[in-house]
């Protein structure tokens, strides 16, 4: 419909109130057509907002503009937001409002995003208590596409009542602009890109008609053709083009299609040469998962509901129901499946189906909550003497929720269990199978996850204590009545049944108490073979988490009393806002300052538990921060190096997460693109100035190793644009490559020391494609999962008398990667060790830790070349000595560590002895460290390997 903007104007102005509108200049023109407007619910007038209610936002009929209902925010602060989309490139727009301040003064706006960087902003500046319009006339930016994230974000900040009514978004066309639309193709996009070409694609003109395409390349036309597709060739390896498309029929020009930026394709260079074992790590994820790591399902049931589907059902003590309840046992559908809304085009997830036992305490009617969980229930029987009920649930192929009702229950039932096809009800198993063969691979294993570290914690200044961590006994693993993460006894348990180092996340607001006492339970019951590496929390810089706001909190209370260490050599970084009054520069280094000294207070306390040695021996302090700020961790360092001393004394190394990711690409980016975006981004982030070599640079610096505590592709963030090529691409062979490229070439190649993945296990769909595997059951050659264990080494056997299960097979593979060992026939495992085989590999492991690093490996007393045998006396000598001239540190009180047979030893070598074993560099079973008795080739190697670990 045409309309002279006088129209519009007299329309607007007889539907305010008088000496009440402003109109801003030059907006439009005559003869324009306008559009239908693309604000859903813009006028408020339904009364049913579809605007996100976040912050004090009310719809009503008090005081509208024109009609029945505004949009109004009372007195204070408020914020809310709508997403929408259809919005096209190069095009014409108005962008408009209604609104009013009632007794107070202005402070409002509403910001128009479009795609990934264009806004268009309205400022709310009237106070009279009039309604007042404004708008502004835009052409949206050309690198829109049909699925580009489009929003509306108001916020109001004045103690004034405010109005907002009659928002308006109009494309504005004139008739010139008619005739272009009817032409116009859409939707420019890669279907491929290689090294010097690029498949385009894009979308005819809604009418269909015969018409000549002209393809831009950085504005030059580069090809003609009357097809909707068109290869350019002829670029360079590693190039960034724009790409456009007009259309033309009867000397009529098309708008240009979106501007498309492709980036070509770079070779990735070759994969180290080196392997890297024990040096790459694995992240859980949170239990109930894809990681399927109890034999039995319902150790990670869902809280109970009454059998109605409500909420509010009586549980006892441990959580069991007193009433009939429903639960949740699993659901591995993929994400959203409920809503119909599936990312995934493949709707992959794991067969799960087959015969469940189930086992409970009581008697019950069982059924199904939902028709999606099509079980049935066979063999239900009921032992009257042991008040227990056994059943074999069936869940069929192609069924992945499990969602059962106890009906009739007289009271409720407990002591549920639910073991998964093919383990016994005897429990003898707690772990599956496939999740411990997943793990084996890898040398540690992080449980941030696993105990829900992520928003556990109550609000400064409260305290977790002891008392509310979750129990064995408890009815499920997952949140219930407060209580978030697994048991300990369950790290614990697992830890021991794989032989692996575990990462342990202390809670942000745990107790003394609750540190002592988690430090007791596993100095009594773990495995004295594992290390321990500590973190404070997780990310306790970001702010999407609440242990950020905890520690802030407790940062400036602490800092706020003048005696405060805190306030002691504080630095501005980069990334602070010097303008924020709030929270200052000063305030800012506090919280960074908080975190390095409430790592050092746990060190200490877990030092008191496992002996004055163990501190960065076996209990392995990480000082973790924020991957892209390097000067922020030197802050931390550097003020730990002020107030307390050298920071190797108390941390063993800093910790970042350097993903790598695809956000550069496109809205309509193809797989190739996709991967290519995150090569690049790999690239940049390791470059000699890039922040993962700034912080290999600083750990060295500080005598520190460099671990990343995440990592990995990181292709998530929420967003449906594009899901199904970034799924795509996260299953394709590309994606192993570069896996190796980023965790070998960029990492551990350039003397990173520990890279921990994220993770092993998940499903794929728009928060993420995280996982190694997304099936732990039926694939474990994903490229990804085969790229780390490539890394890792875990084929490699340098010697064929030392197989697998040999219990000197992993250090034998480590010595022979840094090359102290060169690979052969036979390593002769069982022979003594000879005094020039140890000489030897000791110039070889020092030649390593010289080339990793700026400390010099040199101090000890070469063994005698000529001794036939070296005892384990001698070994011990050799061994402080190489460990105390790589790492700087020096075995405190060794004395406690108490050897029985201690008179054995030659005169000057006890404290050697006792250091060796605090160390964890030997071993004294009992108590005994047999002095005189020769080392073998084998224990040798454990040994060396375990030296390695310490100075590489």
């Amino acid at each position: 419909m045409k309309k002279r903007l006088g129209t519009f104007a007299m329309a607007m102005l007889l539907l305010a109130p008088m000496n009440s509108y402003a109109i801003a200049d030059g907006t439009s023109a005559d003869g324009v057509v306008y559009g239908s407007n693309l604000v859903p619910n813009g006028t408020f007038e339904s009364g049913a907002i579809s605007w996100p209610n976040w912050v004090n936002i009310q719809i009503g009929k008090e005081q509208p503009h024109g009609q029945e209902y505004a949009l109004k925010i009372p007195a204070g602060f408020g914020i809310t937001g709508l997403d929408f989309g259809a919005v096209e490139p190069n095009r014409t727009y108005r962008f408009g409002a209604w609104y009013k301040f009632v007794n107070g003064d202005p402070g409002a706006n509403l910001k128009l995003t479009l795609g990934k960087s264009f806004s268009q902003q309205l400022d709310f500046t009237n106070s009279d208590g009039e309604y007042h319009y404004v708008e502004t006339v835009f052409t949206a930016p050309p690198e829109l596409f049909p699925s580009s994230n489009s929003n509306l974000l108001l916020v109001k900040w004045s103690n004034a009542d405010f109005y907002l009514d009659d928002v308006v978004l109009e494309k504005v066309s004139t008739d010139d602009d008619l005739k272009k639309e009817a032409i116009s193709p859409s939707f420019l996009h890669s279907t491929d890109n290689a090294e010097t070409t690029v498949d385009l694609e894009w979308e005819e003109p809604q009418g269909n008609p015969d018409v000549t395409y002209t393809v831009y390349k950085d504005d030059a036309a580069v090809g003609e053709t009357s097809d909707e597709s068109f290869t350019v060739d002829g670029l360079q390896s590693g190039g960034s083009y724009n790409f456009k498309v007009v259309a033309s029929k009867d000397g009529q020009q098309s708008f240009a299609t979106n501007s498309l930026n492709v980036h070509t394709s770079t070779p990735l260079p070759a994969a180290p040469s080196h392997i890297y074992p024990g040096q790459i790590g694995v992240g859980l994820e949170g239990i109930g998962g894809r990681g399927f790591e109890f034999a039995d399902a319902a150790k990670t049931l869902r809280q109970w509901v009454k059998a109605d589907g409500s909420e509010g059902v009586q549980v006892d003590a441990n959580g069991w129901p007193l009433e009939d309840a429903a639960t949740v046992f699993f659901d591995h559908r993929p994400v959203a499946a409920w809503l119909n809304d599936i990312d995934d085009p493949f709707k992959k997830f794991p067969d799960i189906s087959g015969v469940y036992k189930l086992q409970f305490k009581g008697q019950a009617v069982l059924g199904n909550m939902d028709p999606s969980s099509p079980f049935t229930v066979e063999n239900q029987k009921y032992d009257a003497p042991t008040n227990t009920t056994t059943a074999d649930i069936v869940l069929p192929k192609g069924s992945g929720l499990l969602f059962m009702t106890f009906k009739q229950t007289n009271g409720g039932v407990s002591d549920v269990k639910l073991m998964r096809p093919g383990y016994s009800l005897d429990g003898k198993e707690t772990f599956t199978k496939e999740f411990l063969e997943a793990l084996q691979p890898f040398g540690t294993l992080r449980f941030m996850d696993w105990l829900s570290t992520n928003n556990n914690n109550p609000a400064y200044p409260a305290k977790t204590e002891w008392s509310d961590r979750k129990l064995t006994t408890d009815a499920t693993q997952l949140i219930q009545d407060g209580t978030h993460g697994v048991a300990w006894e369950y790290v614990i348990e697992l830890a021991n049944r794989t032989g692996k180092d575990i990462w342990i996340n202390i809670p942000v607001a745990a107790s003394d108490d609750y540190v002592n006492s988690l430090a007791k339970l596993l100095k009594e019951k773990l495995d004295p073979s594992i290390d321990i590496y500590v973190e404070y929390s997780n990310e306790v810089w970001n702010d999407l988490f609440s242990q950020q706001a905890y520690n802030k909190a407790a940062a400036i209370a602490e800092g706020g009393q003048e005696d405060s260490v805190l306030r002691l050599h504080t630095m501005q970084s980069y990334f602070d806002d010097p303008n924020d009054a709030d929270y200052t520069p000063a305030k800012r280094s506090w919280t960074r300052h908080r975190v390095a000294k409430r790592l050092i207070e746990i060190g200490r306390q877990f030092q008191t538990v496992f002996g004055e040695d163990a501190l960065n021996t076996r209990v392995r302090p990480v000082l973790s921060w924020f991957a892209i700020i390097p000067d922020q961790y030197e802050d931390m360092l550097n003020w730990v190096s002020k107030v307390y001393g050298d920071p190797k004394q108390y941390f063993y190394a800093i910790g970042s997460a350097p993903y790598f990711n695809s956000s550069a690409a496109s809205d309509a980016a193809s797989v190739t693109e996709v991967l290519t975006a995150m090569q690049e981004d790999s690239k940049r982030f390791s470059s000699p100035d890039g922040s993962k070599m700034s912080l290999i640079r600083l750990a060295d610096q500080y005598g520190l190793k460099s671990f990343t505590y995440e990592g990995g592709p990181d292709s998530g963030g929420g967003s449906t644009i594009n899901v199904e090529n970034r799924i795509a691409a996260h299953r394709s062979e590309q994606m192993g490559d570069l896996v190796t490229y980023d965790v070998g070439n960029n990492f551990l190649d350039k003397n990173g020391d520990m890279f921990m993945y994220f993770t092993l296990t998940s499903g794929y769909n728009r928060y993420g494609m995280w996982g190694a595997t997304e099936d732990i059951f039926a694939n474990l050659e994903t490229p990804k999962y085969e790229a780390l264990t490539s890394l890792l080494g875990t084929d490699a056997q340098p010697f064929q008398d030392v197989e697998e299960n040999h219990f000197a097979y992993e250090a034998v593979k480590a010595l022979y990667a840094a090359d102290v060992l060169e690979a052969g026939e036979s390593f002769h495992p069982n022979r003594a060790l000879k005094g020039s085989e140890l000489k030897e590999m000791l110039n070889r492991l020092a030649a390593y830790a010289k080339s990793r690093s700026a400390s010099a490996f040199a101090g000890y007393a070469a063994p005698d070349p000529g001794s036939p045998s070296v005892s384990r006396e001698q070994l011990a000598v050799l061994l402080v000595q190489a460990y105390e001239a790589g790492t700087g540190r020096t075995v405190k009180h060794p004395e406690a560590m108490v050897l029985k047979d201690a008179k054995q030893l030659s005169e000057g070598t006890l404290d050697d002895a006792q250091s060796a074993v605090a160390a964890g560099l030997m071993s004294a079973e009992d108590g005994n460290f047999n002095p005189k008795q020769s080392v073998s080739r084998a224990e040798a190697a454990v040994a060396l390997a375990r030296l390695l670990e310490y100075v590489r």
